[in-house]
């Protein structure tokens, strides 16, 4: 990785998140073999929780618990309460009990691995005794009923089931979903439920993986006479659940049902889409796999990768009662990368994630478990209206300049450094607006206005507006100016202004000597386009320089008749371009690559060169 020492402020915290990215686990020997996995979570009116799964070394399933108003832990550690790393699922009663459901073996010397059941106290104290829920370790998931009656469903003799526990003990078997006759794992089963006080919804599907069969069947509930009475099948062929993930399904109390299907009938098994079932008919609600959870105000909250299966980049988008879209949130770097599952509580819900794609920390990343917490209610408009709020995100200093108004601080920004504002405190917005230009501080008024429009697509206020972004072609910033900057958001419109100024500063730069090529370092000044190598030398131009679409490289002055390696990376130490050539010059398209800084290393004769370019 390429270090680059800048000055850093706090990020700001928008009034929907409101926590940033939490580090749940604190386990032992996590590596990038020996991970957390499988987290799972569940939230209620006080509290919420999470369930995690470490492999290998000290594996076993982990949980915590959580106030939901302060953030902080009350149970004391990571709760352990299995040895048998495995599936899991986590759920909070109205009494604050916690109910974890997992695979474990019967003995230390039975590997013959069944399903459990054991209730916990807010404060992580077992309640009785561990209770045997399935003879098996196929998929289970499991409900908790408005009288505190946990639903267990599973599979047993052949035959999908459920069955009701109370107070830990069992009561009885409600009539059996369906019947199968063989589970491997290419023709698999899985199960999951939604329950929505005494409404219940049931998922499942089995069969082979290119003719898979998916039902829901809805019930109500009764616990008098531990029955349940039918209310409709949905049934869909070639279609099935993922076995393991959690939040595969969620119901409305209207009997609505969001659920994911996987649509594949041939490797890899991808294709997966989250469908709405309104009545008995169904529609595609996004195209890919989202996890889902319903609150009690039937409100809808659904996760969506924008990246890849490996590199994934989640947000989560919350939707009123009748699918109105409401609003799209950032998820903290920790989590945005692997997210796991979700949980909502009458507007306010927990993601959580694992860090194992070194975004928490690039040079130290945990594998552990994450979360983060979020009130909708600031940003849905539950009593609030737009507000504006807005800081830099790398300020280099601050000077005090005379005004129309009277003296005025005036942000000091580094050319050399990303030049974002965090907007992210911004509040019930749904759009943003970004003004910017030069400003007369005596008289007040814009000198030249630079940009002014709403920012397409309309979505909240991000952690990284880039002011590069909004520079008319060819402009670039120059020190003895001040610019103003305005955030606004609305409507109704709400707007805060920021004034900087830009100068060149010097920043030193130490390639990792951990990576296999060899290390280098040089100081480096954007704007006077100084550069000093140490030890090596530029001998090859560069432009232009920003660069917009394309960059040319010209080796004129080097020397050589041998090949040219040419390998440019980023300020993280990522390669984005690689090439040999015995050319003069190098044309290469930028247009794709984010704005910022890039290294470009030319290698020929043994020796080594070194510049940059600045993608606007």
């Amino acid at each position: 990785m390429l270090l680059l020492l800048v000055f850093s402020a706090g990020i700001l915290h928008s009034q929907g998140p409101l926590t940033g990215g939490e580090q749940t686990s604190n386990l032992p020997y996590t590596s990038t073999t020996n991970w957390v996995a499988h987290s799972t979570s569940d939230k209620n009116e006080k509290l919420y929780a999470i369930a995690y799964t470490l492999e290998d070394k000290k594996a076993g399933n982990y949980f915590k618990v959580y106030d939901g108003s302060s953030f902080n832990a009350l149970t004391p550690s990571d709760i352990h309460f299995s040895n048998y790393a495995s599936f899991a699922r986590i759920k909070l009663d109205k009494e604050n009990n916690v109910y974890v459901l997992y695979r474990d073996k019967p003995s230390s010397n039975n590997y013959n691995i069944k399903t459990y059941l054991k209730k916990y106290n807010a404060s992580g104290t077992l309640i009785g005794s561990r209770v045997m829920a399935i003879s098996n370790s196929h998929a289970t998931d499991l409900a908790i009923a408005p009288n505190g009656d946990v639903l267990v469903g599973g599979v047993e003799n052949n035959k999908i089931i459920i069955k009701v526990f109370r107070n830990m003990s069992y009561i009885g078997t409600l009539s059996h979903m369906d019947e199968l006759k063989l589970i491997n794992d290419t023709r698999p089963f899985s199960i999951h439920m939604d329950m929505k006080e005494e409404k219940l919804a049931v998922g499942y599907s089995f069969g082979p993986l290119s003719q898979s069969k998916l039902n829901i069947k809805r019930y109500t509930y009764n616990p008098n006479n531990v029955s349940i009475s039918f209310h409709s099948h949905y049934y869909e062929p070639n279609s099935r659940f993922n076995r393991l993930e959690a939040n595969q399904i969620a119901l409305r109390s209207n009997w609505e049902v969001f659920f994911n299907a996987n649509i594949s009938s041939s490797p890899p098994f991808t294709e997966t889409q989250v469908k709405f079932l309104s009545g008995q008919s169904s529609t595609v609600f996004q195209e890919k796999r989202g996890f889902i959870d319903v609150d009690i105000k039937n409100r809808l909250v659904i996760s969506k990768n924008y990246g890849s299966l490996a590199e994934g980049s989640f947000k989560v988008s919350l939707f009123d009662s009748s699918n109105n879209f409401i609003h799209e949130y950032e998820i903290d770097a920790k989590i945005k990368n692997h997210l796991e599952s979700v949980a909502i509580y009458d507007c306010d819900f927990i993601v959580t994630g694992i860090d194992r794609k070194l975004y928490a920390n690039p040079n130290n990343p945990t594998y552990q478990s994450f979360h983060q917490v979020f009130n909708c209610g600031e940003i849905c408009g539950r009593d609030g209206t737009p507000m504006a709020a807005a800081q830099f995100r790398f300020p280099n200093g601050e000077n005090e300049y005379q005004s129309y108004y009277g003296p005025i601080k005036i942000t000091e920004l580094c050319l050399i450094d990303d030049l974002l504002v965090d907007g992210s405190a911004s509040g019930c917005e749904t759009r943003y607006f970004v003004s910017l230009a030069e400003f007369d501080l005596g008289t007040w008024t814009d000198i030249n206005l630079l940009h002014s429009a709403w920012v397409s697509p309309f979505s909240e206020a991000p952690n990284d507006i880039n002011i590069v972004d909004f520079l008319p072609q060819g402009y670039h910033l120059r020190p003895g100016k001040i610019y103003r900057f305005k955030l606004a958001v609305g409507n109704p419109w709400d707007s805060v202004e920021l004034f900087f100024e830009v100068t060149c500063c010097k920043r030193e730069i130490i390639e990792d000597p951990h990576h296999d090529y060899e290390p280098f370092k040089y100081s480096l000044t954007f704007g006077e386009e100084e550069i000093n190598n140490t030890p090596k030398d530029v001998n090859f131009k560069v432009s232009p320089n920003p660069a917009q679409n394309h960059v040319a490289l010209d080796f004129s002055d080097i020397k050589s008749k041998g090949d040219k390696t040419i390998n440019i990376r980023n300020l993280q130490g990522i390669k984005v371009y690689s090439n040999k050539t015995q050319d003069q010059k190098e044309t290469i398209d930028v247009k794709s690559w984010p704005t910022g800084l890039y290294l470009i290393t030319v290698e020929t004769d043994g020796k080594s060169y070194q510049n940059k370019v600045i993608k606007k």
